[in-house]
Parts: structure tokens; C-alpha cells; sequence
């Protein structure tokens, strides 16, 4: 059985095999300008294998994690891939905790040692986590990334792969990649887009539980928004439809009762990319929509300052001002496309305005959770930044608040993605949706994991 260090001291501190503070993040970390992981953190104990008859074909390792809830591995433990991917997994700390990108993570090492293109694109995500924010990726880790990328097109060429579970969570990790180190080999197709493509073979009734349901639902909120930067990129309403119900049938374990959840659900969600590229079809179910994320808006931000939410953990009180200010900048985005078609209103201007303030608060208060607790910011602002040609205030303000942002994760251009954005609406303001709106700007991976978490 591998020992347990006994120090608790940072990654970067035990590497240079210097005493840590175990502050989090530490003092040396915080002179030294470099990210601070795992300080304060106790490491894995691996209970023995039993290597009995009865097992020895197939040997399970179990790698309890920090809450006590051991993690099944069908690995030994000296699987590099899987104790790296719990290693990552394990980081707790708002800031740097990958969980953001989705509940189904957790299940994803028991999956390695199955399937080539998820342990290289796993690889990948691993070698990637530690220089998310630096400019001058390491060549090795480059690498991976380009291997990974090879391994799924030849994976795709193999209808037999290309729809399972699997090769779904390698295009997925691949994406957060992507939005951590930028795009390091040219491709003719979007994630998202790839994605759409897959989804319409999958059997969803066959992803009623488990991880199965948990890939399905983690992988919409990047289809849609995928939609909303190439009107392409569409799934059928029917697909909608069975997602919907399978939410239905299994919903999430209660919350609170008194804890008011968003009533915008799935469906709406999924009918944006229509309305952003045709609002005046639209006008009806937008109008209708909107009222709904009004109301989700007014419950939610009466909640924000509620004594049950000051004693909630920290973790869930930065979740739920996340899923405000989320809910925020799409009735931003309504409104702004409802004003496109009917300039005159009055009262959607003067709502316009809280909205952008909901939104500059939440970037703010967000600050202490960057980057990976903040990754719904940048989306938000780039709504608000497309909204406010007119308000030289705010539009200074919000226009900071994203360049800072912009520094968490620099593979995306968001300030191009809000002039994207400001032009369409202005398109749709002069010509009424009659003149076709080019696509020249250039937002590809608009639809990053994780930029839209709370969706």
C-alpha cells in the first residue's frame, strides 16, 4: 500500500521540497506569482488489492476521496491517467474545482483503460489543468492536446465508437482543453457542432440514470450555445422534448423548499438560437420567455440577501448568485432582441438597465471564485457589453470588468464575441430580420464548457 505523506503542504512546495504554510493559497505561492493547488490537502490512502481467485481476473481498486465517498476504479493503482484524473478531481478549492464542467466527471476515471480516445483526450485535460493561464503552453502538453484531436477523428471514422458515452466525453474534455490552451491545430468543424451531430444517434432511452443521464445533460447547455453562434448547429425540437421528459422522470434530489430554483427550463433554453437569428418569427414565444425570466429574476434576487442563504456553504451561495446573474443576461438578451423589433418600448429600456447592473454585480462579486468558480462571467458580460452602444458609462465599466475576465482564459475572444453580438442586434434593429447577418467575426467555441454552467 503506497504511504500517506504526512505534509499537507502545496504541490509546488513539495515539489521544490520546500516547507509549505499550508495557507490557501500559500505565502511562497503567492510571492512566487504561480497557481497554488492542493495546499492544506491531505493525499490518497489506497486500501490493499485483494488479490484473491474470485478477483484476480478483474481487480477493483478503491480510492476514497476527501468526503468519504470512495471512487470504484477499475484500475491498479498505478494507473498514471486515473490517480492524475482523481488527483484533479480532488481540488476542492472554488477557484481550481473542475466540477464546474459538469457532475459526470466524477465517473469518468472507473471509464479509463476502456476506450483510446477518452484516456487521450483525459490525458490531455490532465497535462493541460496546470497551464490554463499561462501563455507559453510546454510543448509536451501541446502534444497531448494535438494527439488527442487525432485519436477522436480516427475514433469518428469508426461508427461503432463514435456515438458511445465515451467518445461524447472525449469531444467534451477535448473542448475545455480547448478553452484552457486555445486551439493549436485548425479544424473544419466546431465542437459543438460535432456534438450536435452525435447526439441525434443517441437512444435516449437508454440514459435514464447514472452517467449516461448526467453526459446527456451536461453536454445541452454547449449545444445550444453553440446554436447561438451558427445557426446550424440545431438539434430537433424532439430531442428537446426527451431530454425534458427525462428531467422530469428523474429529477435532481429535492432542494430546500424554500430555496427558489429558476421555472426556465431546458425547452426555453433550447429555443434561443432561434431567437437570436430570426426574433421576428419568434415574437410570441419570446415575449413569453421573457415574462418567465422576469419572474425567475425577481424571486431569485429577493433570495440573494435571505438568512437561509448566508447559511448555506460558501460553495452553494457562490453557485446560486452564479445562476442569477446567469438568469440575468439572458433576460438581457430577450429584451434586447425584443427592443430590435419594437425600438418604441419604452419599459424594456428602463428593465434593460437593472439587468446590466445585476450583471456588473454579479462579475464583481464573482471576483474571489475566478476563474473556474466564474466561468458563467464572461458570458454574461458579453451580453451586457453587447447591449450598451448607448450607456458610455456602462459600457466602460462592463468593458473592464471582461478584459480582466478576459485574462482567466484567453482561447476565446469575448470582446470579439460581444461585437459579434452588438452587430446582429443592430442587424435585426435596421432590417427587421430581412437582410441575412453575416458571420465574419470570428467565435468559434463561443459554447466552452463551463462559460454557461448554470444554464
Amino acid at each position: 500500500m503506497p504511504g500517506v505523506p504526512k505534509s499537507k503542504g502545496c504541490d509546488a512546495c513539495r515539489k521544490s521540497k520546500k516547507k509549505c504554510d499550508e495557507l490557501q493559497p500559500c505565502t511562497r505561492c503567492v510571492k512566487r506569482g504561480v497557481v497554488c493547488l492542493g495546499s492544506g490537502q491531505q493525499r490518497y490512502r489506497f486500501k490493499s488489492l485483494d488479490m484473491t481467485p474470485a478477483t484476480s481476473q478483474k481487480s477493483k481498486s478503491v480510492v476514497p476521496t476527501q468526503q468519504g465517498s470512495p471512487l470504484h476504479i477499475f484500475q491498479v493503482p498505478n494507473d498514471t491517467l486515473t490517480l492524475s484524473f482523481i488527483n484533479t478531481l480532488e481540488i476542492r478549492d472554488l477557484r481550481y474545482d473542475i466540477s464546474c464542467y459538469g457532475p459526470f466527471l466524477k465517473d469518468l476515471p472507473r471509464r479509463f483503460g476502456s476506450s483510446p480516445v477518452l484516456d487521450a483526450a483525459g490525458t490531455a485535460l490532465v497535462a493541460s489543468y496546470p497551464y490554463f493561464k499561462n501563455d507559453d503552453i510546454p510543448r509536451p502538453v501541446l502534444a497531448r492536446f494535438v494527439k488527442a484531436l487525432k485519436v477522436l477523428r480516427e475514433c469518428l471514422s469508426d461508427p461503432a465508437q463514435a456515438h458511445s458515452p465515451n467518445t461524447l466525453s472525449a469531444i467534451y474534455l477535448i473542448s475545455i482543453c480547448q478553452g484552457w490552451i486555445g486551439n493549436h491545430e485548425k479544424q473544419r468543424t466546431s465542437h459543438s457542432e460535432a456534438l450536435v451531430h452525435l447526439l441525434k444517434f443517441v437512444d435516449l432511452s437508454q440514459c435514464q440514470e447514472g452517467f449516461a443521464r448526467q453526459l446527456i445533460v451536461t453536454l445541452c447547455p454547449p449545444v445550444i450555445l453553440g446554436g447561438i453562434q451558427d445557426p446550424k448547429i440545431q438539434m430537433p425540437k424532439s430531442f428537446w422534448e426527451q431530454v425534458l421528459a427525462l428531467l422530469e422522470q428523474n429529477p435532481p434530489p429535492a432542494q430546500h423548499s424554500a430555496i427558489p430554483r429558476p421555472k426556465t427550463n431546458l425547452m426555453a433554453l433550447s429555443m434561443f438560437p432561434e431567437y437570436i437569428h430570426y426574433p421576428h418569427r419568434h415574437l410570441a414565444g419570446m415575449n413569453s420567455a421573457y415574462t418567465v425570466l422576469q419572474d425567475d429574476n425577481h424571486r431569485m434576487r429577493e433570495f440573494l440577501n435571505h438568512k437561509l442563504l448566508r447559511s448555506l456553504p460558501q460553495f452553494h451561495q457562490s453557485r446560486y448568485r452564479a445562476a442569477f446573474t446567469v438568469i440575468s443576461a439572458l433576460a438581457l438578451l430577450l429584451n434586447t432582441l425584443l427592443r430590435a423589433c419594437d425600438p418604441t418600448d419604452i419599459l424594456l429600456l428602463e428593465e434593460s438597465k437593472f439587468f446590466r447592473q445585476y450583471i456588473i454585480k454579479g462579475a464583481e462579486l464573482a471576483y474571489p471564485d475566478r476563474p473556474f468558480g466564474a466561468t458563467h462571467v464572461q458570458f454574461c458580460l458579453v451580453i451586457a457589453l453587447a447591449d450598451c452602444a448607448d450607456h458610455p458609462q456602462d459600457m466602460a465599466r462592463i468593458e473592464a470588468l471582461l478584459m480582466d475576465y478576459q485574462t482567466d482564459f484567453k482561447a476565446t475572444g469575448w470582446m470579439n464575441c460581444a461585437a459579434w453580438l452588438r452587430r446582429l442586434f443592430e442587424n435585426h434593429r435596421l432590417y427587421g430580420g430581412l437582410v441575412p447577418f453575416d458571420l465574419d467575426i470570428d467565435t468559434s467555441d463561443l459554447g466552452v464548457p463551463g462559460c454557461c454552467a448554470m444554464m
